[in-house]
C-alpha cells in the first residue's frame, strides 16, 4: 500500500501542476488575436472585418470579468496575483481600442484622400476638355471670320 502512495502521490502532482499550467486564462490570447485583426484591418486584409474585431473585444471585456469574478472568489496572493493580471489586461484593452481607432481613422483617410484624388483628377480633366473646346473653338471661329 505505501508503495502505490509513494507512486500516487508524485503523479498527482505532476498532473496537478499540468492541469494548471494548461488552465491559463484565454485572455492574453484574445488580445493577441485582436492585435492580429486590428495590424490586419491596417493592411486591409479581407478576414479583418470591424465586426470581427468588435467581436474580439467582447470577448477580452467576458474574460476580464471573468477573472475579476475569480479574483473575488480568491483570497490572499490569489486574489493579489490575478489583480495585477486584470490590471494588466484592462491597459491592454485601452492600448488596442487606441490602435482599433487610429487604424479605423487611417484607412477612413486614406479613402478621403483617394476620393479627393479622384475629384481633382475628374476636375483636371474636365478643364483640359474645357480648354481643348475652347481653344478648338477659337480656331474655328478665326477660319470663319472674313478677312478685313
Amino acid at each position: 500500500m505505501r508503495a502505490v502512495q509513494r507512486v500516487v502521490g508524485p503523479l498527482v502532482l505532476v498532473l496537478a501542476i499540468v492541469a494548471v499550467s494548461c488552465s491559463k486564462p484565454e485572455a492574453p490570447r484574445t488580445a493577441d488575436e485582436l492585435r492580429t485583426a486590428i495590424d490586419g484591418y491596417r493592411q486591409s486584409k479581407p478576414d479583418a472585418t470591424p465586426d470581427r474585431i468588435e467581436a474580439l473585444f467582447a470577448r477580452l471585456d467576458a474574460d476580464i470579468a471573468k477573472l475579476r469574478a475569480d479574483a473575488a472568489a480568491e483570497r490572499g496572493d490569489g486574489r493579489d496575483r490575478l489583480g495585477r493580471q486584470i490590471a494588466t489586461l484592462e491597459q491592454d484593452r485601452q492600448e488596442l481600442r487606441r490602435q482599433w481607432v487610429a487604424a479605423r481613422l487611417a484607412r477612413a483617410g486614406g479613402a478621403a484622400g483617394e476620393a479627393l484624388r479622384g475629384l481633382g483628377e475628374s476636375i483636371g480633366r474636365g478643364l483640359e476638355d474645357a480648354g481643348r473646346r475652347l481653344r478648338e473653338s477659337a480656331e474655328h471661329g478665326d477660319a470663319q471670320r472674313p478677312a478685313d
